[in-house]
């Protein structure tokens, strides 16, 4: 039988694959279970165990381990001896380990015969589906219509008529009762499609039904722990790390996070975005900063007080360096897979410093900082070399005018090793606060494709009908070829905010809703209220000065600084 992998079961003797097509076949494998004991004989008078080894592992710190491999015939078993044992290596997760081991990771293309043969690797061909219920006022649970994108087709219609039949779905509340799937995903905390949930499956070597309901950090920890496998590193259950004593002082000079500049507030004619692709993570693989290697020894020393040792690749540079170039190589056929990949290089710096990392510690942490606050500084002294104004930057991003970018460009590259992009912009405008003070993180720029490019005016906890607002009016600016051009469009402004207000006034109930951490909220005479227990009114004035406010920011900017 062949076909692509979209789950796998356990079963007595081995594991069912589920193929595409709702087809499915048998492969007999045994479960593993890594055991620290002294009396592995009492752990193999379980009926289930078929046989054991003993094998040495190294931990984090270099020491070597001994441990006992258990061969199990059920994954029953490997329930009952975990709660009762220490075990070791539950990361990559059982069911991984198996898959590994009878070559048939999920979503891969395989031929199951006398023995299993994978394919290489391609975005697997299977169908797949996401389907939100709505009810008046947006997504919701019990909503009795439904909006479904198929394959990248897009349905809708009552809930009753809705009847799916694919490989994998997404779906929600009473939708899923009319899905018909191999794998249904119920509760989602990543930021992904369903086409991104199938890349973090691919490059983690993990069922989905695994990563559902998990954060990005599973993913990312799952492909440093393939690294930590193939180097018989063992993954305990939970990493004793405390960090060292410190005072207030030291930790005030260290504990520092990104460089972000005060903005030169106005508006400037053709300048230039230079970003760093992949910063954070681009560093930790340059610096070769993971647990195991930082502070045990001086190969690299910092004045931060940090060393890193570099006398043997990290386990999370080597992960990095991989999803890094799978992101550089999928942004080039499949955008909305390279965001996939995006995510888990974002999440990668964070959970250097989390408690529960396992592969992570705060020094750690504090040396990635340390040398992005170090590389931007450095970049902006290079820029200066070259006759570029310095207008802004923000931890990985500079905003230049003047001349000679390209030339900047090859240099900074080569002065910091890594990889930086540009985007030419015909204009941009770097808004103040209420109070006149630069606002590092909003900004709007027109793009030499026309395209505008915003940061931090359309914000997801806006009211709708603001939100459409907002979006409409940096619509406008699309028409704006030059700063001197943005006066001009306080007028069109204008009349749409009039337009606007007469809509707040006499506007359908779904206008008023606010999504807040994805709940929505109506701000009614008496204050906030739940609108899934039905409409009850609005306050009218809260909605007219929420549009005035945002009005006043846009006016402000478009009319103050045109003349810049």
């Amino acid at each position: 039988m062949e076909g692509y992998v979209v789950d796998a079961l356990p079963t007595r003797g081995g594991v069912v694959l589920v193929l595409d097509g709702f087809r499915k076949v048998k492969v007999n494998t045994t479960f593993p279970i890594y055991v620290i004991t002294d009396s592995p004989e009492r752990i193999a008078e379980h009926p289930s165990v078929l046989h054991y080894e003993q094998e040495v592992w190294r931990d984090l710190d270099g020491k070597e381990v001994d441990l006992y491999r258990f061969e199990l015939e059920d994954m029953e078993a490997y329930n009952y001896i975990r709660r009762r044992v220490e075990t070791v290596n539950e990361i990559p997760t059982v069911m991984s380990q198996v898959l590994h081991r009878i070559n048939a990771y999920p979503f891969r293309k395989v031929r199951v015969g006398k023995g299993v043969e994978m394919y290489p690797e391609e975005f697997p061909k299977v169908s797949f589906a996401t389907v939100v219920t709505e009810d008046w006022y947006g997504p919701s649970p019990k909503g009795r219509r439904f909006v479904a994108n198929v394959n990248g087709e897009k349905l809708q219609g009552r809930i009753d008529d809705l009847d799916l039949k694919v490989d994998v779905a997404e779906c929600f509340g009473i939708a899923c009762q009319k899905v018909t799937a191999s794998v249904k995903i119920r509760r989602k905390r990543a930021p992904v499609s369903v086409r991104g949930m199938i890349e973090w499956s691919l490059v983690s070597r993990t069922l989905i039904r695994e990563l559902e309901g998990s954060t990005i950090g599973k993913v990312l920890t799952t492909n440093e722990a393939w690294v930590a496998f193939s180097r018989r590193v063992l993954i305990p259950r939970v990493v004793p790390r405390v960090e060292k004593m410190r005072t207030l002082d030291e930790i005030r000079a260290v504990d520092k996070g990104g460089l972000v500049l005060f903005p030169r507030v106005g508006c400037f004619d053709q300048v230039s975005q230079v970003d760093f692709s992949s910063m954070y993570p681009s560093l930790i693989v340059k610096y070769n900063i993971s647990a195991e290697t930082v502070d045990v020894c001086n190969d690299l020393e910092t004045e931060i007080g940090h060393s890193i040792c570099m006398r043997e690749t990290g386990i999370v540079p080597e992960a990095l360096r991989w999803l890094i170039k799978r992101k550089e190589e999928l942004k080039r056929v499949d955008e909305e897979r390279a965001e996939a990949i995006k995510w888990i290089l974002v999440a990668s710096f964070g959970y250097l410093g989390y408690r529960n990392s396992k592969f992570g510690k705060i020094e750690a942490y504090e040396l990635v900082t340390y040398f992005a606050r170090k590389t931007l500084r450095e970049t902006m002294v290079l820029a200066r070399e070259y006759g570029l104004e310095v207008l802004h930057g923000i931890i990985d991003s500079l905003i230049l005018k003047g001349e000679r970018v390209q030339e900047f460009l090859r240099s900074a590259e080569e002065m910091t090793g890594l990889r930086l992009k540009e985007d030419r912009m015909k204009w941009i405008l770097l808004f103040p606060r209420r109070d006149g003070r630069p606002y590092p993180m909003r900004y709007m720029g027109k793009l030499e494709s026309g395209e505008v490019k915003v940061k931090g005016l359309i914000r997801r906890n806006l009211p709708n009908v603001v939100r459409v607002f907002v979006e409409e009016a940096v619509g406008l600016a699309e028409g704006a070829e030059s700063c001197q051009d943005l006066e001009e469009i306080t007028k069109d402004l204008n009349l749409l905010a009039k337009k606007y207000r007469e809509r707040i006034l006499n506007g359908d109930p779904r206008d008023y809703v606010i999504w807040v951490k994805g709940k929505p909220l109506i701000r009614g005479v008496r204050g906030f209220y739940d609108p899934s227990r039905g409409y009850r009114g609005r306050d009218v004035y809260y909605y007219l000065d929420y549009l005035e406010r945002e009005r006043q920011v846009l006016i402000d900017a478009y009319h103050g600084f045109s003349g810049n």
